[in-house]
């Protein structure tokens, strides 16, 4: 099974996200109601997919580990934070750099 999931995402590691880390930051810092709202969007997106994946055995346990109660906004702000905190790595995907801060930010136990 994870052969094959592996195999099907493989074009799409090949080819680069939607979205950069710089981009993802402007959002989050932004004083538009629509972007910011785009940034807790795209980070929650990502988490969800994530914890899914660890739901169905496609992803371990300890892929993330978000706490019990962190909020949209927390997560969003922990994710900003990563990206001003990490200037070289924003012209990186987004949606690699995203749970890479929510893993420095919130390690498993």
């Amino acid at each position: 099974m994870r052969r094959l999931l592996a195999l099907a995402l493989l074009p799409l590691a090949a080819h680069a996200g939607f979205d950069t880390g710089n981009r993802l930051y402007e959002d989050c810092r932004s004083e538009n109601y629509f972007n910011r709202g785009y940034c807790g969007g795209y980070v929650t997106g990502i988490v969800d997919t994530i914890e899914a994946m660890q739901a169905s055995g496609v992803l371990p346990a300890d892929a993330l580990c978000v706490p019990e109660g962190a909020t949209k906004g927390q997560l969003a702000d922990t994710v900003r934070s990563y990206l001003e905190q990490n200037p070289a790595r924003r012209h990186l995907d987004a949606g690699s750099l995203v749970p890479e801060a929510l893993k420095r930010a919130f390690p498993c136990r």
